[in-house]
């Protein structure tokens, strides 16, 4: 089967402005996503966000970026 594909993001340390909507947009991006074309950036997660959205991830083309969250770990 062909594998679910996404592009990532290119946002670096760059604070979101609202956390909250940064979280949904994350989610959006990456639920369901198997292969990231370009860069996986998980940054500024809150405390007690459910990571699981990140659960089917296979590859990633590009970097990945784990920085500045809150989130105690990741699923």
């Amino acid at each position: 089967s062909v594998p679910a594909v996404c592009t990532g993001t290119d946002m670096k340390l760059l604070r979101p402005s609202s956390p909250e909507s940064h979280y949904e947009t994350l989610r959006h991006l990456y639920q369901g996503c198997q292969v990231v074309q370009g860069n996986l950036e998980l940054t500024y997660l809150p405390a007690g966000a459910d990571t699981a959205f990140l659960k089917d991830i296979k590859e990633v083309q590009g970097y990945v970026l784990i920085a500045e969250n809150r989130v105690s770990g990741l699923e």
